[in-house]
């Protein structure tokens, strides 16, 4: 937590030694270790003696300076072993201390004999002895020179007893109200107000997250500012706090948040800076207390167990919590104590209000529609959850940053011009006053995503109609590959919703309509060249009955979407025994996409006698999703070897999630090109075993053998591993 604590003594003293003893070497910065780094020992006029050379002093405590604020802006306990003798080594950390809100504390080795110190000294290894003047000069100073104020002196024989962390009690508070993630959501927090009116004899914490995200972000900043005028209240810091911080101290630069740049900021402007710096101040990093025969811990972030001395976790932990997102820090509370209560905010994956009475979990995703929660104590009651429904939110997608879509297609123009006159979008004119519309290059490699871009993905247009002949997908996106695919915002999609997992074929994308009454194939934006001539050639050997699909595609105005696996022409990373294709959707010629359902896709299959996509795995329980979803992304399981991923739909959402042995084996193809043409390799790109051992393999491999594709070089290598 944020305590600096300061040794004060000559040396020989034994700083050090109680250093080692109290087990708090992690955490100490040390100026003569420091030095050792700088420089190695010096050799003396004396023979066979050396010494720590001093002359590096102000790198030595430059270094030590920018350590020691890297270990501030985390909020770590910190202790500094150095002699500071002088009244002025005690004034040099007081600007860190106040930018980081850190308690100045000094432990003293003053009052050990100057006769003791001279002993010890001389006992110690040669390099770290010191002439016994320099220990005159610094008894003398710690004689004449004192601290400066602001620091508080703690017995170095009862040092945890007078800086540990207190166990306060609450007993006097008739009531204690605990407040989950707020994220600018005023409604819920007046709402609750009116239902459970202030009581100066209650009491108040509140567990992080104050702004962002909501749409009431003014609202609620002011009136946490002056509820925090209140004795009876507790705020702790979330890590959205973060950000106020840095506003409030104009620090513009250091915020990362947009979502605070674009709207948390321009919502809360009018407000004094000042103000916001003096609620900022007040607040705190944890609450400790017995109530009513119990303990409780209350944290932002939510911790896994009690560690034996909480001023040693950092207050970073305490804010984001121990491990990420896909750990349930709930049930593992529950598993690793069983007398303190655990209360926390900040993530709630796995959906939890309680665990056993023993973790209980306050946000409620109170900023998309969802509830606040207040976890109520009161004397001889058992702790009640409070739930409040927040009706004042924005769209969900403009409240996580989702909006990688966010230039809108121009009503007031046709769709054709937009896509004709788009930077970012290539045409390809074709026969027939057909053009295809794609994406380009460079608005793929910088991410120009939009509406239109999203659209111009194989979209094959009569440009003298301006009808839609044929399309592909619009764009859509791996997990995590950007803003609106992160998987914490997936969970808050498809919360309460039916997911289906479709099996991705390995093969390429084959795109089959009817223009002039006659069957238009096409692929990679074309309606030529050899990928088209490959599926044609598939289609044609295929036992498709044609003409009933020609029947079919002259009754509807639409596209067959099919995966071409060509094993001969195209073979990609799954290794098939035959070529074929697969039937995936079937989507309408229009602008605005629109695929039909899946039971359709089933139904023309039969009616056609094509093969069409497999469901892989259906949840309805968010819960089982997650799980599903951190045991099919373990990069140490390799084990879905026939199988590239899953497309996973939801409400009419669509993402991609590839498996790490689809991963693994296309990374080892680009290695082969690597290998192939004699290029640099980054060798920290080879993460795992496997890689290194495959490439070494391929080293050995001659060049005809390193034309093969990846499949057959593949079998190879494990066959030769294997034998």
């Amino acid at each position: 937590m944020r305590s600096l604590v300061i040794l004060r003594g000559s040396p020989g003293s034994g700083k050090s030694t109680w250093i080692k003893n109290m087990n708090l070497q992690n955490y100490c910065l040390c100026a003569d270790d420091i030095r050792m780094l700088a420089s190695s020992p010096r050799l003396d006029i004396n023979k066979n003696q050396e010494y720590i050379n001093q002359k590096n002093d102000g790198y030595v405590w430059q270094l030590l300076m920018e350590l020691l604020e890297k270990r501030m802006q985390q909020g770590e306990f910190v202790i500094v072993d150095a002699t500071h003798s002088r009244q002025s080594d005690f004034s040099k950390y007081n600007s860190l201390c106040e930018r980081y809100r850190y308690r100045k504390y000094y432990v003293s080795f003053a009052d050990i004999p100057i006769e003791q110190c001279k002993a010890q000294n001389a006992q110690r290894e040669l390099y770290k002895r010191v002439p016994e003047q320099v220990i005159d000069k610094m008894y003398s100073r710690l004689a004449t020179q004192g601290k400066t104020s602001g620091w508080n002196e703690i017995d170095r024989n009862n040092f945890w007893s007078n800086i540990g962390m207190k166990l306060f009690n609450f007993d006097k508070y008739k009531k204690i109200h605990i407040f989950g993630d707020i994220h600018g959501c005023y409604e819920p927090l007046k709402e609750y107000f009116e239902k459970y009116p202030y009581d100066e004899n209650d009491m108040y914490i509140f567990c992080g997250d104050y702004l962002d995200r909501g749409i009431q972000n003014k609202e609620t900043l002011k009136y946490l500012m002056e509820f925090s005028n209140h004795d009876n209240t507790l705020f702790l810091e979330g890590n959205h706090e973060t950000w106020l911080n840095h506003y409030s101290l104009d620090e513009m630069e250091s915020i990362k948040s947009k979502t605070f740049l674009k709207k948390t900021m321009n919502e809360i402007i009018d407000i004094d800076k000042k103000e916001i710096r003096m609620f900022y101040r007040k607040i705190g990093q944890i609450a400790y207390f017995e109530y009513d025969n119990k303990k409780y811990l209350i944290t932002h972030g939510g911790i896994s167990y009690l560690p034996n001395e909480l001023q040693l976790v950092s207050t970073d932990q305490f804010i984001h919590g121990v491990g990420d997102y896909s750990i349930n820090v709930d049930e593992l509370w529950a598993q690793n104590e069983s007398e303190i209560i655990q209360v926390h905010g900040h993530r709630n994956t796995f959906e939890i209000d309680d665990v056993d009475k023993k973790s209980f979990n306050l946000e409620g995703k109170v900023e998309f529609g969802g509830h606040l929660k207040v976890l109520q104590l009161e004397h001889n009651q058992e702790p009640n959850m409070v739930k409040i429904k927040n009706n004042t939110f924005g769209v969900l997608e403009e409240i996580n940053e989702f909006g990688e879509c966010r230039a809108k297609i121009n009503s007031n123009f046709s769709i054709l011009d937009q896509l004709k006159n788009s930077k970012d979008i290539r045409e390809n004119k074709l026969s027939n006053n057909i053009s295809s519309f794609n994406f380009t290059r460079e608005a793929f490699y910088h991410k120009n995503w939009n509406e239109l871009t999203c659209k111009a993905r194989g979209l094959f247009i009569d440009t003298e109609k301006e009808k839609v002949v044929a399309r592909g997908y619009e764009k859509f996106f791996n997990i995590n590959e950007v803003r609106e695919t992160k998987f914490e915002h997936l969970l808050v999609k498809f919360k309460d919703k039916h997911i289906t997992c479709y099996k991705k074929e390995n093969g390429f994308l084959g795109l089959l309509s009817l223009v002039n009454d006659e069957l238009f194939f096409a692929s990679k934006s074309t309606n030529e060249g050899d990928y088209v001539k490959y599926f044609k050639d598939i289609f044609e050997k295929s036992n498709i009955n044609k003409q009933v699909l020609k029947d079919f595609l002259r009754e509807r105005d639409v596209t067959l979407l099919f995966e071409v696996i060509d094993i001969d022409n195209d073979p990609h990373i799954i290794e098939y025994d035959k070529s074929k294709i697969v039937l995936l959707d079937i989507v309408n010629n229009d602008y605005e996409f629109f695929k039909q359902s899946y039971e359709e896709v089933v139904r023309v299959s039969k009616l056609i006698g094509c093969e069409c996509k497999t469901i892989y795995k259906e949840f309805d329980d968010i819960r089982d999703f997650h799980r599903w979803y951190i045991e099919s992304t373990d990069e140490n399981d390799m084990s879905k070897d026939d199988i590239e991923g899953v497309v996973i739909e939801c409400d009419g959402f669509m993402t991609k999630l590839k498996f790490p042995y689809y991963n693994f084996w296309k990374f080892m193809r680009r290695l082969i090109d690597i290998v192939k043409n004699n290029r640099k390799i980054d060798f920290a790109s080879l993460y795992n075993a496997e890689s290194n051992y495959f490439y070494a393999w391929l080293k050995q491999q001659d060049e005809e053998t390193l034309q093969k594709d990846i499949i057959t070089l593949r079998k190879r290598y494990e066959n030769e591993r294997n034998s």
